[in-house]
């Protein structure tokens, strides 16, 4: 049986929030990813990078937000293609 896939979009000052989010959605039986980390400048880079994550956004089962990413790219892009993009409390009640 395939886990069920969450794209977690969370605001860049939110780190202990975010392990904490992961944390609880792995228990909860949820795969997890999240934004890509761009360690360089180079635009071309960064520009991959987004695009890898907007992909991962749109084909995940659900888009989970913290406080603050509602409205990053991820979950508009995912919602755009028919993802459910929930808050965090919301897809560990099972909403």
């Amino acid at each position: 049986m395939r886990k069920p896939t969450a794209y977690l979009a969370a605001p860049a000052h939110s780190a202990t929030a975010l392990a904490a989010a992961v944390v609880a959605l792995l228990a909860a039986g949820w795969l997890v990813t999240t934004a890509t980390v761009a360690d360089t400048i180079d635009v071309d880079d960064l520009v991959a990078v987004m695009a890898d994550d907007l992909d991962a956004a749109r084909t995940a089962d659900v888009v989970v937000t913290l406080p603050g990413a509602e409205a990053f790219p991820e979950p508009v892009y995912a919602a755009l293609h028919g993802v459910p993009v929930v808050a965090l409390a919301d897809v560990l009640a099972g909403v």
